[in-house]
């Protein structure tokens, strides 16, 4: 799991990716029947409804066989490294030894962003205004796998990154700076990848998080405060880049408007399952709009895929995660339990609000997500456990 964990965000990795993936499904099987290891799968009626819709669109996809294997990948894959992730991680201590893989991972993807733009394409030899657009070309990108995925998996792993860190010991102070100071280059990768969106979204998960903070009982004078100077710091960033481009300007109000008149027209159908399909469904759009194959909005894709059932049943899975998920439902638990949902809950939102302005809720980004739902839930189904079996003792 620690192999899968760690190569999943990195691009190039795909035989090892499969190879770590099939061998934990056979090892779970394997201790399933040799030691009756439990297996669980966490919210499996929203799984079970927006799998059956994704499944009934082969029926009118335009190309059935690709949006099969699309469900499979999307679907199939994403309620396995859910159900696995919650058999195996039980437990608080387990769920901080799978972080510490998420953290490695994360310095890996942050740590060559930086080594493109001082080692192979040095900022200080670019004007100040193109700084922002040195992770979109050239040696080196490839690791991150492009910018507008990069910026998704930052959104998706700093909330439970930060919480890791916060709610570690007072006495690991080492540690501590250690996490912070790789947070603070998240936020300077962040910059770098020149998406407005992920900016925006980072300021979302800061106030967010900062309010149930509060509520814990945490300081609130260095709560707020700190959120006040990321805020700035954010917030001058995000208004620096759209000097660059304003949002009237951006072209995705006019393909949102050509894609939900697609969707008036079919509301009960699509093209078939799959991110790409909308330009065999109606192939005007990619001539209006070259090199744009998808709605870049996550729920407008899932609309032309399988019409407005089809984004029914995913915002049911969402609505379902965040309600799981969601801090209140926790208090009164382990302090860092409570820290790690509350994480949880924080990337999930930032991962929804992410894709509003695109659509990388897809392929890799898409299964670390649900890992790392499936870490957090199987924790706290396993510390809901405990407390059942130590009343009943």
């Amino acid at each position: 799991m620690a192999v899968y964990l760690w190569v999943l965000p990195t691009d190039h990795s795909i035989a090892l990716r499969h190879l770590a993936f099939f061998s934990l499904i056979v090892l779970t099987l394997w201790s399933a029947w040799r030691y009756e290891l439990r297996l669980r799968l966490p919210l499996a009626l929203p799984w079970l409804i927006y799998g059956a819709v994704a499944l009934f669109s082969a029926f009118y996809a335009i190309d059935p066989l690709f949006s099969l294997g699309e469900v499979k990948k999307e679907v199939g894959y994403g309620i396995l490294v859910l159900m696995l992730t919650a058999s195996w991680v039980r437990n608080v201590s387990s769920l901080e030894r799978f972080m510490v893989i998420v953290i490695a991972g994360d310095a890996l993807l942050v740590g060559s962003a930086l080594f493109k733009i001082t080692v192979l394409d040095p900022f200080w030899h670019h004007p100040v205004s193109q700084i922002t657009s040195l992770l979109y070309g050239g040696a080196g990108k490839d690791l991150y796998n492009g910018v507008g995925n990069f910026s998704t998996y930052l959104v998706t792993v700093m909330p439970l990154i930060a919480a890791y860190a916060f709610f570690l010991p007072r006495v690991q102070r080492t540690a501590r700076l250690a996490l912070f100071t790789l947070l603070a280059f998240n936020v300077l990768a962040l910059f770098l990848t020149g998406n407005r969106m992920g900016l925006i979204v980072l300021m979302a998960e800061i106030i967010f998080a900062a309010g149930f903070l509060l509520t814990k009982g945490a300081s609130a004078r260095r709560t707020l405060i700190a959120t006040a100077i990321i805020l700035i710091v954010a917030g001058g960033l995000t208004l620096g880049q759209m000097k660059v481009r304003t949002p009237v300007d951006d072209v995705r109000w006019k393909m949102w408007s050509w894609v939900i008149a697609d969707i008036r027209a079919e509301p009960l159908t699509g093209a078939g399952f799959g991110r790409t399909v909308l330009c065999l469904r109606d192939p005007a759009f990619c001539q209006a709009f070259p090199g744009l194959e998808h709605a870049h909005n996550m729920l407008l894709d899932k609309g032309i895929q399988m019409g407005l059932p089809g984004i029914a049943a995913f915002l049911l899975l969402l609505g379902m995660t965040l309600r799981t998920l969601w801090p209140s439902r926790t208090l009164g638990t382990d302090r860092r339990l409570w820290g790690y949902a509350l994480g949880a809950t924080t990337m999930a939102i930032g991962v929804f609000l992410k894709n509003m302005t695109d659509d990388f809720f897809v392929n890799h980004n898409a299964l670390l997500f649900w890992t790392l739902v499936g870490a957090v839930l199987g924790t706290l189904a396993g510390h809901r456990e405990e407390a059942v079996e130590a009343q009943n003792r």
